[in-house]
């Protein structure tokens, strides 16, 4: 074993979890396992959480055969898309999720771009509706 192997359980049981924020001894916003968010994140915790919570976001709609019957490609849009909006808002683009069902690649860029949030976030949610027309993405290291 090394040294992470040694303290990570000690430290889960010392700090215990807590999901939401709350103010610990000091007065410091905190939240998890004892995460000062008083003092910032760096660009590694930051990474590694994002890759947590995109790993949760598709495991959660891994429940949808609408969404496992997709590409990766387009996978990716929908996680994104699930990212910015939740799960349960997600959700709310049943014409969407209608038309990737029937792989209706247009009517699902149509219905994304008829979307609230595309117009109130419109060079990303013109970018994600690219890709679900297309089924390519431009940064994507092919």
């Amino acid at each position: 074993m090394n040294t992470i192997d040694y303290v990570t359980p000690r430290l889960k049981t010392e700090e215990g979890f807590r999901a939401k924020a709350y103010k610990d001894i000091h007065g410091f916003t905190t939240i998890g396992y004892g995460f000062c968010v008083d003092q910032g994140i760096t660009q590694f915790a930051a990474a590694a959480l994002l890759q947590a919570q995109i790993q949760e976001r598709d495991q959660a709609l891994q429940a949808y055969i609408w969404y496992k019957n997709l590409d990766p490609v387009r996978q990716s849009v929908i996680v994104d898309i699930s990212f910015n909006v939740g799960v349960e808002g997600l959700l709310h683009f049943p014409n969407m999720i209608m038309a990737l069902t029937r792989k209706d690649w247009s009517g699902a860029e149509q219905e994304l771009l008829n979307s609230e949030v595309a117009h109130e976030l419109v060079e990303r949610y013109d970018a994600l509706a690219n890709i679900l027309l297309t089924g390519v993405d431009p940064n994507a290291n092919n």
